[in-house]
């Protein structure tokens, strides 16, 4: 069950939204308002390595920040 970040069209808020299905469209916990966009967002990883500065963590991939091997 993937969390995706929604943009209510009425007021603007930027909210996240654990969807159990593909077709789920939730309310603005703002505003309740039902016009919502699915927004891209970028994928992330949690784990206690040091992070490439782009979002990958280098203890999961073996890489060192330089591209080498740990």
């Amino acid at each position: 069950m993937p969390i995706y970040e929604f943009k209510c069209k009425k007021c603007g808020t930027d909210f996240e939204f654990l969807c159990f299905r593909s077709d789920d469209s939730p309310e603005c916990p703002s505003c309740g308002g039902k016009d919502t966009d699915r927004l891209l967002s970028t994928f992330s990883c949690f784990g206690g390595g040091k992070s490439d500065g782009l979002g990958a963590a280098s203890a999961l991939s073996g890489c060192s920040p330089s591209g080498g091997f740990s």
